[in-house]
């Protein structure tokens, strides 16, 4: 197996929305704090953020215009409306690392290909400015990776009043990625990330592998039969995430979810 990443931890999930603020409403409306994430430079997106006490967040990220979507550019730096071509729901997940270009030099070590490392950014509603990188696989496959130029809390606030939920979450513990081959998608995970995969539970029709990240697991799903949950979802979205797992301190609040046709599962913890 490849050597592991160093300091490697999961940041975020995406979930693309075509209009922002019924969105937002919406997962308010599941007892999620939503708070204003600014536009994105260049103009095209722009997000609002879902920030939990664990340090990581779901972003809803929508096209500052509708119009946009119409005729698209190729994915490059600010351009995200690559991620609207399959509608709402999931589009995919990052990780942070410390350290970007030793990130992407251990990825191209081992033959994966990925990009260089582009600047991206974001100005918050307050006018503070923000400032990343972003290394991203061919075809704008997710994992990407990232790593903050301007200091971390800036993009992910520690505010209580914005990191404690009237449902009680506190943290994305896990997330569902469907795969088409889980023999071949398991080893390319095993090299990309430098962990080793266990035999996971089996889940809804699917056969399950699972990637322990620290606190956070990646759990990849492979269909079996077409009538699936998971093989509708790859069939129409592709391997983006299915499912993503948050944990909640109120045991009330457990439940299934779904909201701008992305699954949330609330567990205890």
């Amino acid at each position: 197996m490849a050597a592991a990443s160093e300091g490697l931890r999961f940041d975020h999930a995406l979930i693309g929305a075509l209009d922002l603020a019924p969105a937002k409403a919406e997962f308010e409306l599941l007892g999620f704090t939503v708070i204003p994430g600014g536009q994105h430079s260049g103009g095209l997106t722009e997000n609002a953020l879902v920030t939990f006490a664990d340090g990581n967040y779901l972003e809803l990220i929508a096209p500052t215009s509708r119009e946009l979507l119409e005729h698209p550019q190729p994915p490059g730096p600010g351009n995200y409306l690559f991620l609207f071509a399959s509608g709402e729901g999931f589009v995919g997940y990052a990780f942070d690392t410390p350290n970007l270009n030793a990130e992407v030099e251990r990825i191209r070590s081992i033959g994966i290909e990925i990009g260089d490392p582009q600047a991206g950014g974001r100005r918050r509603p307050d006018g503070v400015e923000l400032a990343w990188r972003t290394a991203m696989l061919p075809d704008t496959r997710s994992p990407f990776f990232l790593a903050d130029d301007t200091p971390r809390d800036r993009r992910i606030r520690e505010e209580a009043e914005i990191t404690t939920h009237p449902n009680g979450a506190v943290g994305v513990i896990g997330i569902v990625v469907p795969v088409k081959n889980m023999e071949r998608a398991a080893a390319w995970l095993e090299a990309l990330l430098g962990v080793p995969s266990a035999p996971g539970l089996p889940g809804p029709g699917a056969a399950t592998a699972d990637f322990q990240i620290g606190d956070f697991r990646l759990k990849l799903a492979a269909p079996e039969g077409e009538a699936s949950p998971v093989a509708e979802h790859l069939a129409r979205r592709g391997q983006v995430p299915y499912q993503v797992l948050i944990r909640t301190t109120s045991p009330q609040h457990v439940a299934d979810l779904e909201a701008r046709g992305a699954r949330i599962e609330l567990v205890q913890g």
